[in-house]
């Protein structure tokens, strides 16, 4: 179904968040938490925000004590800073960099061998339009328009199609290996979501009543229901930036978008940061997509995947999923959406 009218309140009565900025970056909101409201409950906020994880993150966490607030909110950055040396593939001493180098890893950090299968089984799920193993295509692409101002020759998409496929990597908690050589992972496209997932999972177990964790396109929101309401969330729109085409509410959940404007080659857009890792080319049915999960991992995933798919197979893919919704701006800027989005 194409509408182009507002994103209505509510998604299967999901929580609150929001897409701000030109980058299209999710920022909370936050006017269901009003100062007034917390403090009616007994509560109180602290926030904190630092450039991690190539981006600005931004963490809130609601408490009782407003010592222990800030506390937790300062130390959300440790366990990012912790992962981030795990997952990053520009690092050169992480366990991600070592196993591009190297084409194996033995005794994988278990966060990186369970983000790895996870990333598989949506690579598996989305018949590769969500793969780990982009690089290749990423790094041509950069490389091409960087050099020469344009897109890649044939012959040479070729060669580098020849080295993506996730059904050539092998993971288990002991040992991740390539089975081609010149072969890579990526895994920003899932492992952010997963460190937000976990910021708010540890802060929520040591007594946080209420946890958002904003990074970019992605967001993971925990309890944040005070007076009746969650994180409020606004969606902007792809090609105004500063206008909202609408408003969620998010908890115990997580949000992501994906967009052909977060960074284009050209300035039509033909030529952007996601390639699609089965034809080797940018997708060009969808201008963003974004994607409400049970958790900001799945989401920022299956973000992607959508957004590579395209408005009818995207919203095939997420009608099939239990606790997913989402919608797909298309590039004539109208809006289609799962069948729960809004119910």
């Amino acid at each position: 179904m194409s509408e182009s009218g507002p994103v209505p309140e509510g998604v299967s009565r999901r929580r609150a968040l929001r897409i701000g900025g030109a980058a299209g970056l999710l920022v909370a909101m936050g006017g269901g938490l009003t100062a007034a409201v917390l403090r009616r409950a007994g509560l109180h906020s602290a926030s904190d925000t630092r450039t991690r994880l190539g981006t600005l993150v931004h963490v809130t966490v609601v408490h009782p004590d407003p010592a222990r607030a800030r506390e937790l909110a300062g130390a959300a950055f440790d366990e990012i800073d912790r992962l981030e040396a795990v997952f990053s593939g520009y690092r050169p001493d992480t366990p991600v960099s070592r196993l591009n180098r190297d084409g194996v890893l033995d005794d994988p950090p278990a966060e990186l061998a369970a983000v790895v299968r996870r990333a598989l089984h949506f690579a598996e799920l989305t018949g590769g339009a969500f793969d780990p193993t982009v690089p290749p295509l990423i790094e041509l692409y950069r490389n091409s328009f960087a050099e020469t101002g344009g897109p890649p020759a044939e012959h040479v998409l070729e060669e580098a199609m020849s080295r993506v496929g996730h059904r050539h990597v092998a993971a288990d908690a002991g040992r991740i290996a390539f089975a081609r050589p010149g072969m890579a992972v990526s895994l920003d496209g899932i492992a952010k979501g997963y460190i937000l997932d976990r910021v708010v999972e540890r802060a929520t177990a040591a007594g946080a009543v209420g946890v958002l964790a904003d990074g970019g396109g992605d967001l993971s929101a925990g309890e944040g229901e005070v007076a009746g309401a969650g994180w409020p969330v606004g969606v902007e729109h792809p090609r105004e930036p500063g206008t909202l085409l609408g408003t969620i509410e998010v908890r115990h959940q997580g949000v992501a978008t994906s967009g052909d404007y977060m960074r284009a080659y050209t300035a039509d857009r033909r030529h952007h940061h996601i390639v699609d890792p089965r034809t080797g080319s940018s997708p060009g049915h969808a201008s963003a997509a974004t994607v409400v999960a049970r958790s900001a991992m799945d989401a920022d995933a299956l973000a992607t995947a959508a957004m590579v798919l395209g408005p009818i197979h995207g919203i095939e893919l997420l009608e099939r999923l239990d606790g997913t919704e989402g919608f797909i701006v298309t590039r004539d800027v109208d809006l289609v959406r799962s069948s729960g989005f809004g119910a």
